[in-house]
């Protein structure tokens, strides 16, 4: 009897992980703000937001980002977070993120 009650919550949390994906996989674009939000920011660095982290290299717009060289956008992280790169602080939040937006 445990395991019959223990899987229809188990199918519960899955059916709304489900559901959250699909919402999330009709988004086209993910912003920095959303990302990048300021509860990480705070956590993880000594930025309010993600516009404090980038105004430092003149960052305001895509096309700026892409334009960084990436050895100035690595000495940001190292200075100005708990990451050691640039990769490690998109892995942390991708994962913070994800399992924020579908719900487990």
């Amino acid at each position: 009897m445990g395991f019959k009650k223990n899987n229809t919550k188990l199918e519960s949390k899955l059916s709304i992980i489900c559901n959250n994906a699909a919402k999330l996989s009709d988004k086209t674009a993910i912003s920095f703000e959303d990302l990048f939000p300021e509860t990480f920011m705070k956590i993880h660095t000594n930025c309010d937001s993600i516009e404090d982290f980038l105004a430092p290299m003149n960052i305001k717009s895509d096309e700026d980002f892409e334009a960084v060289p990436d050895d100035v956008l690595e000495k940001n992280v190292r200075e100005n977070t708990n990451f050691s790169n640039w990769k490690d602080m998109q892995h942390s939040d991708w994962s913070d993120f994800l399992s924020e937006q579908l719900g487990y």
